[in-house]
């Protein structure tokens, strides 16, 4: 599984190298969907991607490809005497700055008209990290480690006309997540997790300015995460999140 997961963010990276490298002839289209996105759990490592991301948008590729987001999971379980915890996102120690971390493509077509209402679609592939501690008491805390591949198909709505200077956009999607690796306590078999589906959900707002592209998220998993670690023991899992995305539109005066 380890070499799934590694192949996985190979063929990311291959895909975002490529288009690092055709930055100059990239597809101008406003009807294409074509985005890479990057979450974090940590506001340092959200900061740090920011910049990097912003700086990539801005004096390499001219256009808003890379979105950023900070994302805090939650979790809850069946057992009222058991604790599930995130990471603590202002933490400094390795575990903490790459405590939750979401990397993926998405592709996909939009309208793009006078009209009010503009509709689309896009697929998505990501990779997804994340770590929590569990345990019955505060002193008995223990770290598990989580790694997922997510692919999905969403559909959003554009509300504004694309001539306006300000719109509002609405997504909701569904995403097949599959357990690739996992470490816990009890061992390393990812066989202690199970496979199933996670609904998306987003509000933006896309406009001129330092408001550019800016929203929040949601992600419902609608499965029991764990498989095999308990008997009957439950673990669901949500993910809130900001998200934004630094372009050249945010620092000259060009058109949307």
């Amino acid at each position: 599984m380890k070499k799934k997961c590694a192949l996985f963010l190979v063929i990311l990276g291959m895909c975002a190298n490529n288009i690092l490298a055709q930055s100059d002839n990239r597809i101008k289209n406003k009807k294409l969907i074509f985005n890479a996105d990057m979450a974090s759990g940590s506001l340092y490592t959200m900061a740090a991607s920011s910049v990097l991301t912003g700086l990539v948008n801005y004096y390499v590729l001219h256009d808003a490809f890379f979105e950023n987001s900070f994302m805090y999971g939650l979790y809850s379980t069946n057992d009222d005497n058991l604790s599930v915890m995130t990471m603590n996102p202002m933490g400094l120690t390795a575990r903490e700055l790459f405590n939750n971390l979401q990397v993926g493509l998405k592709l996909g077509y939009q309208s793009y008209t006078p009209n009010f209402v503009n509709a689309g679609i896009y697929a998505s592939a990501h990779y997804k990290l994340e770590q929590f501690m569990v345990g019955y008491s505060d002193d008995n805390m223990q770290k598990h480690r989580a790694q997922r591949a997510l692919f999905g198909v969403t559909g959003l709505l554009s509300l504004g006309s694309m001539q306006q200077a300000s719109r509002v956009i609405v997504e909701a999607g569904l995403r097949y997540s599959m357990a690739v690796a996992y470490t816990s306590p009890n061992g390393d078999d990812r066989e202690q997790l199970n496979d199933g589906l996670v609904s998306h959900y987003a509000i933006k707002l896309a406009s001129r300015g330092m408001l550019q592209n800016i929203g929040v998220f949601a992600d419902v998993n609608h499965f029991n995460l764990w498989k095999n670690l308990n008997p009957g023991r439950r673990l669901d899992g949500y993910t809130l999140g900001i998200t934004w995305t630094i372009t050249p539109q945010q620092v000259g005066d060009r058109k949307l």
